[in-house]
């Protein structure tokens, strides 16, 4: 497998977390090798979100270590995580309504703004290059969106198909070299998520981007991931090339027992 070279973006050992008495992840151990579309399947209530909460540093495990490029980040907090070049999309927006595309866009740039007293009193010599920075960045990633007929308009006006693309739009401004899409294409119709799995894809492709894709649409797994993972109740059942994984029992099993509802 030629992904076996690349380095490891993202390796997670013997990953626990409980909540009280309810354990919701145990003994996972995964690994994304850079360049790859990693998928994270499984059941509603499998751990996937508490995976998710567990690199980003929301709900660290209280067993096992995560290592980001090579580096121990368990336990960090989550906006540390982020400065080290991971950006997230949620399952349920966290669009800021009343405020335009544009804005909420350009709210993803946030982890590289450094403001302080100094920069705002000399802001005509330190801070307008940046901002000009910041605004080039912003609107070059709308294009890549293809956002800009839509730019100007609040959120709260745009179909959940083009909210999506916003919050993606979004996390992509921030520069990650990891990039976690809880559920992206959840809500949508079929050509919104063809034309999704297409910007996921481009983003890699195009702007060098490692990606941990959750998602419960089978055929986006399978058409645009290279490997992928499979959770249920909180516990690895496979691993490995998703047309592979998807025709073992247990994963059948437990997909089709916990999760024909949600397409």
């Amino acid at each position: 497998v030629a992904g076996a070279a690349r380095p490891r973006v993202l390796e997670c050992k013997d990953v626990e977390r409980r909540f009280g008495g309810l354990v919701a992840l145990t003994g996972v151990d995964l690994h994304i090798n850079q360049g790859e579309i990693f998928g994270l399947v499984g059941p509603n209530g499998s751990g996937k979100t508490t995976m998710t909460n567990a690199i980003t540093g929301f709900y660290p495990p209280q067993k096992g270590q995560i290592l980001l490029n090579g580096r121990d980040i368990t336990g960090m907090a989550p906006h540390q995580v982020a400065r080290q070049g991971v950006a997230r999309t949620f399952q349920n927006l966290a669009l800021f309504n009343g405020m335009t595309v544009l804005d909420n866009i350009l709210l993803g740039r946030h982890v590289h703004m450094r403001p302080s007293v100094w920069r705002t009193a000399l802001y005509p010599w330190l801070a307008r290059d940046e901002e000009i920075h910041h605004r080039h960045l912003v609107e070059e990633v709308i294009d890549f969106m293809q956002l800009q007929n839509v730019r100007d308009e609040l959120v709260d006006a745009i179909p959940i198909g083009l909210k999506k693309r916003v919050e993606l739009a979004r996390a992509l401004v921030a520069e990650p070299n990891f990039l976690i899409l809880d559920e992206p294409m959840a809500g949508m119709n079929q050509e919104e998520k063809e034309y999704m799995a297409r910007f996921v894809l481009d983003a890699r492709d195009e702007r060098g981007v490692t990606v941990l894709l959750i998602e419960h649409h089978m055929d986006i797994i399978t058409g645009i991931c290279d490997r992928m993972l499979v959770l249920s109740y909180g516990e690895l059942i496979d691993t490995g090339v998703p047309r592979e994984v998807i025709q073992n029992p247990r994963v059948i099993k437990a997909y089709l027992g916990g999760a024909r509802h949600a397409g």
